[in-house]
């Protein structure tokens, strides 16, 4: 019964480490201004690489029209898509790159940064428009260090429970990552749209690290926008995020495939975790940033603990006590004292109420406190995407749980 003792002392520090980190991540994200010391840009030192494949040609000629006013030189590789994309390219004066065989994005972006001449790269995806003057205020993002600049990401709301999902996890990841942002580096810039110094990323991408990345022996599809990132940090690069530019993005189709993109996601985290642990990544990016890092990828494992240590203790050894407060005032001045002389069970029952109430009450008030920073980021329909992004945290945190243990299994190769 003694070592019960160890498993309320680890119901309290998770709830007290929880405690802090939502109610650090809140401050910082408030506080975090990204608009001091701007510095300017031009845009002619902005090229443009646009892999697509298979995208719908009035979305993808939508993005090039987005774009055209806002860089240098813009390139297109269409992988294994030939028409309407290139008549769409140079139509707008865009150079066209042709693959003849479907070999996915990396390969792409390799052709793409093969190409590049100026100073900055922008990496933008076939279906994601970016807004006016994005790439001007990207550019007043490269100081003290920074080797890349990612967006923020709006997710296109169709009606579907996805779609309001989606964004509130979105919103979840912006708190965090202005908090991180205000320390120095985020976890990833999306690759959906971010923008580099074109020498800093050069070599990652033309390495065969990149194209012909190996887990246990096996071939993978790693995410190539933390690759990119975890490089650059591991570099002495800052990544950061300018979110005074938004893009917005389709949600997925249906749940299903939610799900699956959720796995994805949480084993290209959960490899880049222990990579970044272990080859000194976290320890470059300071304090805050391993901070973050070991809790969004311990607690998965911390709160399954947590849940199957409650439930134990409630069906074997606590499933007489009613949680009602009133039965527990009178569990505490009917039962509990008059039974102090019986030092064991009265400390136990103490510690085990005294347990109870850390963890509920430090976990209500910072999670509170955090969920609040979140909804001020949503401007309407604040409650249905509450509810919905519940259930898309409840999904995350089952796909996180799986890909730690298949993180190897990054699918296939041309996966997209």
């Amino acid at each position: 019964m003694f070592h019960l003792y160890y498993f309320y002392i680890i119901l309290a520090f998770i709830a007290l480490v929880s405690f802090f980190y939502y109610i650090l991540n809140s401050y910082y994200a408030r506080v975090y201004n990204d608009d001091d010391n701007k510095i300017k840009g031009n845009i002619k030192d902005v090229t443009a690489v646009i892999p697509v494949y298979n995208e719908n040609p009035e979305i993808f000629e939508s993005v090039i029209k987005s774009l055209i006013n806002q860089c240098g030189s813009l390139i297109v590789v269409g992988d294994s898509s030939y028409e309407p994309y290139r008549s769409i390219t140079e139509k707008f004066n865009g150079r066209f790159i042709y693959l003849k065989k479907h070999s996915g994005k990396r390969l792409a972006l390799v052709e793409g940064i093969k190409n590049v001449k100026t100073r900055y790269v922008l990496f933008v995806d076939s279906d994601t428009l970016v807004p006016e003057k994005a790439t001007l205020s990207m550019l007043s993002k490269f100081k003290r260090n920074v080797g890349g600049v990612g967006v923020n990401i709006n997710i296109k709301n169709d009606g579907s429970g996805i779609a309001y999902a989606s964004e509130f996890i979105e919103r979840v990841r912006e708190v965090i990552f202005r908090a991180m942002s205000y320390h120095g580096s985020i976890l990833v810039a999306d690759g959906r749209c971010a923008m580099y110094l074109t020498e800093a990323v050069r070599p990652l991408l033309l390495s065969n690290d990149f194209m012909n990345k190996k887990i246990l022996g096996k071939k993978t599809m790693l995410g190539d926008d933390i690759q990119i990132t975890s490089y650059l940090i591991k570099s002495g690069y800052k990544v950061v995020k300018d979110y005074n530019v938004t893009v917005q993005t389709e949600p997925q189709r249906d749940f299903k495939r939610f799900f699956r993109q959720q796995i994805r996601w949480s084993r290209n985290g959960w490899y880049y975790f222990f990579k970044n642990i272990s080859n000194g990544t976290a320890r470059r990016a300071g304090w805050f940033y391993s901070f973050d890092l070991l809790y969004m990828y311990i607690i998965p494992i911390a709160g399954l603990i947590l849940v199957s240590l409650r439930l134990i203790f409630y069906l074997f050894v606590f499933r007489h006590l009613d949680y009602d407060a009133y039965y527990m005032m009178r569990f505490i001045m009917h039962d509990i004292i008059p039974i102090a002389r019986h030092h064991f069970i009265n400390e136990f029952y103490y510690i085990h109420i005294l347990t109870s109430a850390v963890t509920d009450i430090f976990g209500t008030v910072g999670e509170g406190f955090f969920i609040l920073t979140v909804m001020g980021r949503i401007p309407k329909k604040r409650l249905r995407t509450l509810a919905y992004g519940a259930l898309g945290l409840l999904i995350m945190f089952i796909a996180n749980i799986y890909g730690l243990f298949t993180f190897w299994r990054q699918g296939s190769w041309l996966t997209r």
